[in-house]
């Protein structure tokens, strides 16, 4: 016997419905023999399909079926009709030999066949990878484009100079675009959802002001209602991006917003109520936030979580004033530390080494903001309510104008 027509011990060849009349000789040279009904991947391992049709009826009873094999297939028939060969190709069979060949030929065949598969199966892994390269490329092209304000000639530039300078493929360099921004993304998102706690609470507090016209209080319930629109959708794109990691801790976070969005809708608005769910979403919030940035590591990216804790920080302080002023026998005592907190964060995100056009307006802008918050905590109860919600609001906006333009930096982009 030739070494061509030997098979390892361990080769599994699956007969359907039966085995052929060559069976015993096939066995003799290594296969391993196993008859089923319908013709499958093996799940104990790869294997080679054998069709047995002795006759015509049996080969139409294949056309019953447009199911895949899945496996190297080789058919033993009468010669198929033209629509027979169709059917049977279509359905992943590699060659046909006729019902009486000899053992001998048939080994042969099986063996081209199992080969032939795996030859076609590299080759369309390797196209998909290059497809997949393609995909990773385009998108990351994308990202710069929108991030950065370049046409798509530009933004290949970048990523090609990027791979150059760093020794990395350009697929690399673009699947690692893609990952930073998605990371990038989720840490926005996530810190929102510790901002918008506190600015909900904030928002409902302003509602019940006595002095609040009528105008102004239709324009505080669409920031209210448009504040909670933002937490649903940050936490659909949360799942999106997470793609179904951190589970548990986004489960908490989904939770918690329930309950205040609950609170939130109440007949009656009780602050004390909505302040605790609030705190609850800031909590689960928070250790989300700190999963996230323990992925991001000592990236640019992880600079992040503390621009968007600044975000948290503003809305908090003018939660906590809002509350001061209008609960009689509010403790506010988190006042005082709450400005100190910021403070020191603040001067942790300007110390960061950042860099960019875009950033240095929006550091100004910030400090701007700022000063005008302090103006309406420091002032007497009238007119602090108002000078108040405008500062925060200010600062707020500030803060995201700062957290887009990071997110735009090449710093944070290129990782």
């Amino acid at each position: 016997m030739s070494d061509t027509t030997s098979s390892p011990p361990s080769s599994l060849l699956i007969c359907c419905p039966e085995a052929p009349p060559q069976a015993a000789e096939l066995t003799a040279r290594g296969w391993a023999l196993r008859t089923v009904s319908e013709l499958a991947p093996p799940e104990d391992g790869q294997g080679a399909g054998l069709l047995w049709c002795p006759d015509g009826t049996a080969l139409a009873q294949l056309m019953h079926s447009d199911r895949a094999f899945g496996l190297p297939v080789v058919l033993l028939s009468p010669p198929p009709t033209p629509e027979q060969r169709r059917a049977v190709l279509a359905r992943g069979a590699l060659l046909w030999l006729p019902a009486g060949v000899g053992a001998d030929q048939l080994a042969e065949a099986l063996q081209w066949a199992r080969d032939l598969d795996a030859q076609l199966r590299a080759r369309d892994s390797a196209a998909q990878a290059r497809l997949d390269e393609r995909k990773w490329t385009e998108r990351a092209k994308g990202l710069l484009m929108q991030a950065r304000g370049i046409d798509e000639a530009s933004a290949f530039a970048l990523l090609r100079n990027t791979a150059m300078q760093t020794q990395a493929k350009l697929p690399e360099v673009a699947r690692g675009v893609v990952h930073t921004s998605e990371l990038a993304e989720a840490l926005e998102r996530a810190g929102a959802q510790r901002m918008l706690s506190q600015r909900l609470v904030k928002l409902q507090a302003l509602r019940q002001w006595p002095r609040l016209a009528p105008p102004e209080r239709r324009e505080v319930q669409a920031l209210l209602d448009a504040s909670s629109e933002r937490v649903a959708a940050n936490l659909a794109r949360l799942s999106e991006l997470l793609r179904n990691q951190l589970g548990e801790e986004l489960s908490t976070v989904s939770s918690a917003w329930a309950q205040l969005d609950a609170a939130l809708r109440a007949r009656t608005a009780d602050l004390v109520r909505s302040d605790r769910a609030a705190q609850r979403l800031l909590d689960s919030s928070e250790t989300l936030v700190a999963r996230l940035s323990e992925r991001a590591g000592q990236r640019p990216v992880g600079l992040l979580a503390q621009v968007t804790r600044l975000r948290l920080l503003s809305q908090s302080l003018a939660k906590e004033g809002l509350l001061a002023q209008l609960m009689p026998g509010h403790d506010a005592s988190g006042l005082a530390a709450g400005l100190d907190e910021f403070l020191k964060a603040y001067d942790e995100v300007r110390a960061a080494p950042l860099a960019g056009p875009a950033l240095q307006p929006a550091f100004k802008a910030v400090d701007e903001a700022w000063l005008v918050l302090l103006r309406g905590l420091r002032v007497e109860q009238g007119d602090a309510v108002q000078r108040m919600h405008q500062g925060s609001e200010r600062l707020l906006q500030a803060l995201e104008d700062l957290i887009r333009a990071l997110q735009g930096s090449l710093q944070l982009i290129l990782g």
